[in-house]
């Protein structure tokens, strides 16, 4: 009879299994135990450790559940385990196996105890739950990477002694499905349908935040209110010819985007209004709600919303709208493209100031409020473009996005600028197989220089940057200035950099197919 193998270095190899199971040693009849074959074992016994005794052709054989997945799955006494044999992965070594399917025990047959306790006490295990043997993925919130558990059942096994034949069960249940695993992009993309119609660049609101922190809209207005404003505004990142933008700059102002707000907060921070741009409109617009809502009058339609003239909801004040949001209301969402979830990034120039000196309190609260709720569902659909488009797989490491829009405080106003994260896994083959490729694509509309496109790539010490410029005038601006852009990343020691300008727009790429459910149609 064979043993458990007591080699330390062995067993921290088992219990570090995630996927496979081990058969550590077979015996001479161990019922076709060979590499190549797909075996029912039925499961007789199992413990709270992982412990489990199962047959096998007739062979009972003990099972060692690794890892703490495999301890917590839902099996019960009288389940048929499916499990596929191939080679040990060094002569003479032990067998390995794959969990490629359940089927539950009978009715009548789950009767066996499950634990020690159990036996003693005579009572049957619960009614066995499916699960499926595919891995679940875990969105984490803020478009953070996500999580994978594995279901599927690793674990080890060792032919202990010889059974009698297991009697054949009364009639045969079916394999339990192995159901695919769902993206995290299919579930999030339905609930945002209203979002959709909503959403409005960030321009618009600074514009207004930028003339009442410069006094030319209401000279008093609460000191609360105020003061949120400069916050809010404090948050853009400075672009001045005398101040350049270092890479510590946009490193913070990306982190307090808004877009990692709930994987801040799961993470067990406290973001605030200063240190957070989500957060800082979240409070925005609950400062501004109660005034909003106690506006005797018509409701304000927000952007994207066709103005409602019917009368107010039973309970709920009602609001009205002004020439401003109307206007905005009127504006076709296709006018306000959203944070695309694949293509091009659209450039988004600072915008006019729809507030004046002749708006009244209840003016300035009412397009404010408005405005801070679109921008709130700009940023969830930012959050939503950066979820992975597939769901996790177990075999490789999956790409990561990020999509975010920072404010950026220019001479003129508010410009936006789209960033867009990508990080490919390490590719064989490539000039740096062990290195992830990173691209970072970006998109920029300021005068002098008009609308503007590029995209950046890192892969080891290899740095690549493509520019498309709209005006002929720009791209030849970029084409002198190349030589000496490539000479600085030479002396920051990257051992390759290269540029290419172009005139136009970048090319188009086929977009993934939508999982949003437009709820305006």
């Amino acid at each position: 009879m064979a043993a458990i193998p007591s080699d330390p270095a062995q067993l921290a190899a088992l219990i570090k299994s995630q996927n496979l199971a081990t058969l550590l040693a077979t015996m001479t009849g161990n019922g076709g135990l060979a590499a190549g074959k797909t075996v029912e074992a039925k499961l007789v016994a199992l413990d709270n450790e992982g412990n489990a005794t199962a047959l096998v052709n007739g062979v009972k054989i003990a099972l060692v559940l690794a890892g703490p997945e495999a301890k917590q799955a839902a099996l019960q006494p009288g389940a048929a385990l499916m499990l596929k044999l191939a080679a040990p992965e060094q002569p003479g070594g032990p067998l390995q196996a794959t969990l490629v399917g359940i089927r539950p025990a009978q009715a009548g047959s789950a009767n066996i105890p499950t634990t020690p306790a159990q036996q003693a006490a005579g009572t049957a295990p619960p009614a066995p739950q499916p699960m499926p043997a595919t891995p679940t993925t875990i969105a984490s919130p803020g478009g953070s990477p996500p999580s994978t558990i594995p279901t599927a059942l690793p674990a080890t096994a060792t032919a202990l002694q010889a059974g009698r034949t297991l009697p054949a069960a009364a009639a045969a249940a079916p394999i339990v499905p192995q159901p695919a695993p769902v993206a995290p992009r299919a579930i999030a993309g339905p609930l945002l349908g209203a979002a959709l119609g909503r959403q409005d660049s960030l321009a618009p609101l600074f514009a207004n935040l930028g003339s009442l922190a410069q006094g030319t809209v209401a000279l008093t207005l609460p000191k609360p209110l105020m003061a949120l404003v400069d916050q809010i505004l404090a948050q853009r990142l400075p672009v001045a010819e005398t101040r350049p933008v270092t890479a510590e700059a946009l490193k913070a102002a990306v982190a307090r985007s808004g877009v990692f707000l709930e994987a801040r907060q799961a993470a067990g921070e406290a973001p605030t209004p200063q240190t957070d741009l989500k957060a800082a409109l979240q409070s925005l617009r609950d400062l501004l709600k109660p005034a909003v809502e106690g506006t005797p009058t018509a409701r304000l339609p927000l952007p994207g919303e066709p103005a409602n003239e019917t009368a107010p909801q039973p309970g709920r004040p009602a609001v009205r709208s002004t020439p401003e949001q109307d206007a905005a209301a009127s504006t076709p969402a296709k006018a306000r493209p959203a944070p695309p979830r694949d293509g091009l990034l659209t450039p988004q120039p600072a915008s006019e100031p729809s507030l004046n000196n002749a708006a009244r309190p209840a003016m300035i609260a009412q397009t404010l409020f408005g405005q801070a709720e679109a921008a709130l569902d700009r940023i969830a659909l930012a959050q939503y473009a950066s979820l992975p488009q597939e769901a996790a797989r177990l075999d490789q490491q999956p790409p990561a996005r990020w999509l975010t829009e920072i404010p950026l405080a220019l001479p003129n106003g508010t410009a936006v600028l789209p960033l867009e994260i990508e990080r490919d896994p390490p590719q064989s083959g490539s000039a740096a197989p062990d290195a992830p490729l990173w691209r970072v694509r970006f998109a920029l509309d300021v005068e002098p220089l008009g609308a503007l496109q590029g995209v950046v790539t890192l892969q080891g010490r290899a740095i690549g940057v493509s520019f498309w410029a709209e005006r002929e005038d720009t791209s030849r601006l970029l084409r002198q200035a190349t030589p000496d852009l490539e000479t600085s990343l030479l002396r920051s020691r990257f051992d390759s950099a290269e540029f290419e300008v172009f005139t136009g727009h970048p090319q188009q790429a086929k977009a993934a197919a939508g999982q949003f459910l437009d709820r305006r149609s």
